[in-house]
């Protein structure tokens, strides 16, 4: 009788412990998001600081709705990869309109729209519009990097 009783114990726990699971206790939140722009020599595809066109210390990025207030921004030379990172965006920047410069010189202007977003218990940013303007450049699609030709 005590062992009928037992087992019927351990299955009201477990059936009542199951009531307590939450569909949403998993780990998927994507953190905010970063855009990497290179710019390349539209002529010969070499990127414009590795062949010493451009030195990183002439870079320049201003908010446009800002009254062209300075924006902050990465350089990454590690590897002599060059990449210029934009970013974080989606969590309380979610509306840029920017210019990147070298020097005197207007490179691109950049017109994102993003938002936090959280469907089916993971939170992301979604990019609603995005732009690049006064430029041609294509996405790499193994590195995500935004590939920028720059006519000399």
């Amino acid at each position: 009788m005590k062992i009928k009783s037992f087992i019927l114990l351990v299955i009201a726990a477990f059936a009542l412990n199951s009531c307590n699971v939450d569909k949403c206790d998993m780990l998927c939140f994507s953190g905010p998001l970063s855009l990497n722009f290179e710019l390349l020599d539209e002529a010969t595809g070499e990127n414009l600081f590795t062949n010493g066109t451009f030195d990183a210390a002439d870079i320049e990025v201003l908010d446009l709705d800002d009254n062209n207030s300075s924006v902050q921004y990465t350089f990454d030379a590690e590897n002599n990869r060059n990449i210029i990172r934009l970013g974080p965006f989606g969590w309380g920047t979610n509306i840029v309109n920017y210019t990147l410069k070298i020097g005197d010189v207007e490179i691109f202007q950049l017109i994102l729209n993003a938002e936090q977003k959280t469907e089916d218990c993971c939170t992301f940013v979604r990019v609603n519009t995005l732009e690049i303007k006064n430029t041609e450049f294509e996405q790499n699609s193994e590195t995500g990097v935004y590939e920028v030709l720059v006519v000399l």
